[in-house]
């Protein structure tokens, strides 16, 4: 998970943030600095200094948006290295970037502009033998699609062992939740991509808003993807006829009970016409089984029926506690 670091981002809003997502297990893994001048190279080299005594999980990839000269001059800031050049880079200017990251032992991030430049970038990584991380850049998410797509094959063609960040554009509002939900889902659904990142600006003196809301979307887009699972998974059916309770309220109170139960999947059906075939990936099922009587199953097993709904809660918590899936709040 890679979150975007604004110039100016302080260390004290950085771990106030990390504090806060630690909590909710879904803190970014990668921070991306940009680097725009000889006291952005200061700034960072004393926010490491700052965050190395707090963690050792946390990597900064800094992207230069300088010269190859100075870019290179500075590499020794970072624990993986982006090189941003206004024009296109030229073969021989890529590959006496990644030479220099490859002396240093340090992997390099290539962010393009269309899929033959990241190409360029893979080939040079690969003759510099060092490791590289492939994005693209641009605001359709139908072009982003096609062009990682491509991409990913072009990679596969060559033997490349590049990985891929897949990554969204800043969109507005709930735009943002759509774009980046069939950019990424739908990538990562085909089994494209190593790592994901939303573009949002980093909190500068506390602000964290943003970045919180970022985080929180990409780490739904994983879950939702089956990729990476970070809380408790619902199922719910869509409802009909048949239905035994008021689902939405239901799976309201279940949720509020079981929310906190990492990686548990517990489904809420609404009768059990449909519902044991629609829940049959889940670890727990609630299942109205009659007219006010919930049937409990773990897995694909039935283990109580008939239960009446004002004590079906708790006879839930009591299942998943006996199968050894129950966490405290």
């Amino acid at each position: 998970m890679v979150l975007s670091a604004a110039p100016g981002t302080e260390a004290k809003a950085l771990l106030e943030l990390l504090e806060r997502q630690l909590k909710k297990s879904r803190e970014p893994e990668i921070i991306e600095w940009t680097v725009k001048s000889a006291a952005d190279v200061k700034a960072l080299r004393a926010c490491r200094k700052a965050l190395a005594a707090e963690t050792s999980r946390l990597a900064i990839l800094a992207r230069f948006e300088t010269d190859l000269d100075m870019t290179i001059a500075g590499l020794d800031v970072a624990d993986a290295a982006a090189w941003a050049p206004a024009a296109s880079a030229r073969p021989q200017e890529m590959f006496r970037f990644a030479t220099a990251a490859a002396i240093r032992a340090l992997p390099i991030a290539c962010d393009s502009r269309t899929v033959n430049e990241a190409l360029a970038w893979a080939d040079a990584a690969n003759r510099a033998r060092v490791p590289t991380l492939l994005s693209l850049r641009g605001t359709d998410t139908g072009a982003l699609l096609y062009g990682y797509r491509a991409l990913a094959a072009g990679l596969s063609a060559r033997g490349s062992a590049a990985s891929l960040l897949l990554r969204a554009p800043r969109y507005g509002g709930e735009e943002q939740v759509l774009q980046a939900s069939v950019l990424l889902g739908g990538l990562l659904c085909d089994g494209i991509g190593d790592a994901v990142q939303v573009d949002a600006a980093a909190p500068t003196r506390g602000a964290a808003a943003e970045p919180a809301r970022t985080l929180e979307l990409s780490y739904n887009i994983l879950q939702a993807a089956g990729a990476r699972i970070t809380k408790t998974e619902f199922i719910s059916c869509p409802s009909c006829g048949r239905t035994l309770f008021d689902l939405q309220e239901t799976t309201a109170r279940i949720k509020s009970k079981t929310g906190h139960l990492k990686g548990v999947k517990i489904a809420i059906m609404g009768c059990i016409v449909n519902g044991p075939g629609e829940m049959a990936d889940a670890d727990f099922g609630y299942v109205g089984g009659a007219p006010g009587k919930i049937n409990l199953y773990a897995g694909k097993e039935c283990v109580r029926k008939g239960i009446p709904s004002d004590a079906a809660d708790e006879a839930l918590v009591d299942l998943i506690k006996s199968k050894g899936k129950w966490t405290n709040p």
